[in-house]
């Protein structure tokens, strides 16, 4: 099959499930405390090759924000990325993650489907062998089709990727 058409029929198959699809937060969010969750993707390594990238991470607890009282949640994370270019660039990670649930937007209810946005940020220390242990960073959406799996993507460490994320 050509692959102009694959990809065709993969975009559509997407956008209709974002058009009909429900919200699947809870309380406001999509990562929880207590929540598991492991994601592994496919991208570009920075600015050549390819890379791998992945990890896991854990819901400790949430806090609220304002009067409206919007949840973050707050967590731990380990993350891997691996480069693949002209050499081979590895990475390793430990840091705090905080998420954001775009349902608390309230959007109206046509567009109910944009809850299933997780965004979220991490920092702490990665180690690359060549240049030793250093502050990182880590950023990333998920978008939910259903309570425990997600499409990911995600920058940081030594590969950007685009991947799954699945929540137990």
């Amino acid at each position: 099959m050509n692959k102009k058409i694959v990809i065709l029929l993969l975009a559509l198959a997407l956008f209709s499930g974002l058009a009909f699809g429900e919200s699947y937060s809870k309380k406001g969010m999509l990562i929880a405390p207590e929540s598991l969750n492991a994601n592994v993707g496919l991208g570009l390594g920075y600015g050549y090759g390819f890379g791998l990238g992945g990890g896991i991470e854990y819901g400790i607890g949430k806090f609220v924000i304002g009067e409206a009282k919007i949840p973050f949640t707050y967590g731990v994370a380990a993350r891997a990325g691996l480069g693949l270019g002209t050499d081979i660039n590895l990475s390793v990670g430990a840091l705090g993650t905080l998420h954001f649930c775009w349902a608390n937007f309230g959007f109206p209810k046509d567009l109910r489907w944009m809850g299933n946005f997780d965004s979220y940020l991490g920092l702490g220390l990665a180690f690359k062998p060549g240049y030793g242990l250093g502050f990182n960073s880590i950023g990333g959406l998920s978008y939910f089709f259903d309570k425990g799996l997600a499409v990911n993507l995600e920058a940081g460490l030594s590969a950007s990727y685009i991947g799954i994320l699945f929540k137990f």
